[in-house]
């Protein structure tokens, strides 16, 4: 018992040990950014001191976390005062409008710093749950093949309580990112303060994107339901290739601001008698995981040409394509890749639904859909076939 009292307190002297190192760090950066600024006050206006020390703030708040990034904030805004804002070298303010300036420049440096900590925080909970779920369907896949069959309900229940927990913080996500934005303008108005123009745009941004992408989690799982359910009911129509990938350009256009889209669709494909809202929902999809694992400026290319009674579609990224033991389970429900590490953001988000409800609208259609990688670049290919016609 003694021992592992000892031990416990070990790992608290040592987590707090690394809190600590971590706060000095960031305090001992922006210490020394404050420093190497100190010498061009007579030659770089205020606005660009603020803004490089902002960008000093955001960094700490990427790499060491929320308290380390708060504490930067402060050195920063103290530094702010005494080096740049007159009189120099004294911690007071003569014009009342650097009042005003150092006001807002210590709320955006708090705030910023705190939504980047944040935002990371969730990037490592969210990956930590999608593991969680893959790892346990895994284990329900051989429990049913190699298990009795209440050992396979009991995996059962294990995989719904943390798919039940994986959607819960995923929609907890969004709302959380929503509700401090509305929080953060909400305080600025009570207290009667004017948040900076750009932060101002960038939270009520935030909450358009979160907003956007609550309704996209929420859409895919009721698609996915219409399928367990056997619900789809296609609504086909003689129409062209161009008005599906119109409709999914259109759809995909808020996530697509940071890439270009290449089309390259012959002007000769015949009509194809297809579900537009289906088919668009397929591209879309595809379009969403290329930019998701592409960088950004990078291009998109969808492309289509006529494979006997066929039209073949493809969807080709710029990204670092797929790793050979993903290419089997790649279109699996809740499967996400090994390294996700190859998406721009390092969260790639959603619980790995998006492929599978793809495929499961290609296959409706009489289509088949499959993954590989560009033989001339480092790109992934999501390629399907639809027949033009019913047989």
């Amino acid at each position: 018992m003694s021992s592992l009292l000892k031990a416990l307190r070990s790992t608290e002297a040592f987590l707090l040990q690394r809190k600590s190192r971590r706060a000095a760090a960031s305090v001992g950066f922006i210490a020394v950014l404050v420093l190497l600024l100190a010498p061009l006050q007579s030659r770089v206006n205020t606005t660009t001191i603020g803004f490089a020390l902002l960008l000093g703030v955001l960094f700490t708040a990427i790499r060491m976390g929320s308290r380390p990034a708060l504490a930067a904030s402060v050195v920063a805004m103290l530094g702010y005062n005494f080096f740049f804002l007159p009189p120099i070298l004294r911690l007071t303010i003569e014009d009342p409008q650097n009042w005003v300036a150092l006001v807002a420049f210590s709320i955006t440096a708090v705030v910023t710093g705190q939504l980047s900590a944040s935002a990371k925080e969730r990037a490592i909970e969210a990956l930590a749950a999608k593991e969680e779920i893959e790892r346990l369907y895994s284990e329900l896949q051989i429990a049913f093949e190699n298990a009795s069959q209440a050992e396979a309900i009991k995996r059962s229940d294990l995989m719904k309580s943390a798919l039940l927990d994986a959607v819960t913080h995923d929609l907890r996500t969004p709302l959380t990112s929503i509700r401090a934005a509305a929080t953060t303008l909400r305080k600025a108005q009570r207290s009667g303060q004017t948040l900076e123009p750009d932060l101002r745009e960038e939270l009520i941004a935030l909450v358009d994107e979160e907003s956007s992408h609550l309704d996209q989690i929420i859409s895919g799982f009721v698609e996915l339901a219409r399928i367990e359910a056997g619900d789809l009911l296609l609504k086909t129509t003689w129409s062209l290739l161009q008005d599906v990938v119109q409709a999914a350009i259109r759809r995909a256009q808020s996530l697509l601001t940071k890439h270009t889209v290449a089309i390259r669709i012959p002007e000769s494909l015949p009509l194809m008698h297809i579900d537009v809202r289906a088919l668009a929902e397929v591209l879309y999809t595809l379009l969403d995981n290329a930019r998701k694992y592409s960088p950004d400026s990078s291009t998109i290319t969808i492309s289509a040409c006529t494979v006997g009674g066929d039209v073949e579609v493809s969807v080709e990224d710029q990204g670092k394509g797929f790793h050979s033991e993903d290419v089997p389970r790649v279109f699996d429900k809740f499967y996400r890749g090994k390294d996700v590490s190859n998406s721009r953001s390092n969260s790639p988000g959603g619980l790995g639904i998006g492929l599978s409800i793809a495929k499961a609208l290609v296959e409706a259609h009489r289509g088949r859909i499959w993954v590989s990688n560009s033989p001339s670049s480092s790109g992934a290919i999501v390629t399907f076939q639809i027949p033009i016609r019913e047989d």
